[in-house]
């Protein structure tokens, strides 16, 4: 019977260790966010594209960018085009849709009103590699 409790206080503070060690999601969604907005703030167009994945969903009637090439055209349209995504991400904050735990969106307003609707969707995911942007559309389109 010792051995038996035993056992089970080994595994039960095991369990609470290693629990406590990895970072919640949200706490990983937040880290990773704040590193995103910087190099969007920065116009660092590389390392924006480091925290991608290919291909990325380009919304309707638009093209999946498929390579690095792509994307650098695509750069200013995606986050400087009708949207400026450097102004939307300063007080933007990431939203979940519930039962989606591996992927989180921010949305954002046209850059000439500024207010209002928000129609762009960037859209996260986790992968293998950690989280990463795969997707940007206007929902009214």
């Amino acid at each position: 019977m010792k051995r038996l409790v035993i056992a089970f206080l080994i595994l039960a503070l095991a369990v609470s260790v290693l629990g406590s060690a990895q970072p919640s999601n949200n706490d990983s969604i937040d880290a990773f966010w704040a590193k995103f907005k910087t190099a969007v703030t920065k116009s660092d167009k590389e390392a924006v594209f480091s925290m991608s994945q290919l291909p990325i969903e380009m919304g309707y009637a638009q093209s999946r960018i498929r390579t690095r090439a792509q994307f650098m055209k695509k750069y200013n349209y995606i986050f400087a085009g009708e949207v400026n995504a450097t102004k939307c991400f300063e007080p933007a904050k990431p939203q979940t849709d519930k039962g989606k735990t591996k992927e989180f969106f921010v949305t954002c307003p046209f850059a000439q009103n500024g207010g209002g609707d928000e129609p762009f969707v960037y859209t996260f995911k986790l992968t293998r590699a950690g989280w990463r942007f795969v997707s940007f559309e206007n929902i009214n389109e």
